[in-house]
């Protein structure tokens, strides 16, 4: 009798904690955060020394620019996770002629854009 207790107990036990893992299975973390499928982002020569990039983003997600030079070398990257949206003008007046890449990028989405100094 006690045995046939016990294993009752341990069986409803075993049922209730499988319920439990299957119920959070649905939800998002708290620390999950959502990724914009498309950024809107603006990468504009502004005059011969200066280029400004911009996009909105949502709250949290993570967002990287990079630029390259013609030769595929990084010459400078940020990440910005904060805020809902950036806009940053770089000085290019001290570098030299050539084709500079620039590439924004979340988890899903890249835009590149090639601007010629001259």
């Amino acid at each position: 009798m006690k045995t046939t207790i016990k294993t009752i107990a341990i069986a409803g036990l075993v049922a209730m904690s499988t319920l439990s893992f299957a119920g959070n299975k649905g939800e998002k973390s708290e620390k999950e955060v959502k990724v914009s499928p498309e950024l809107d982002v603006r990468i504009v020569e502004l005059n011969e020394s200066s280029v400004a990039v911009t996009f909105a983003k949502l709250e949290g997600e993570s967002v990287k620019v990079k630029i390259f030079d013609a030769y595929g070398v990084l010459m400078h990257t940020e990440k910005q996770s904060e805020g809902k949206a950036f806009l940053k003008r770089f000085d290019v007046s001290a570098l030299p002629a050539g084709d500079y890449t620039y590439m924004v990028a979340n988890e899903m989405y890249t835009v590149k854009k090639v601007i010629t100094k001259d």
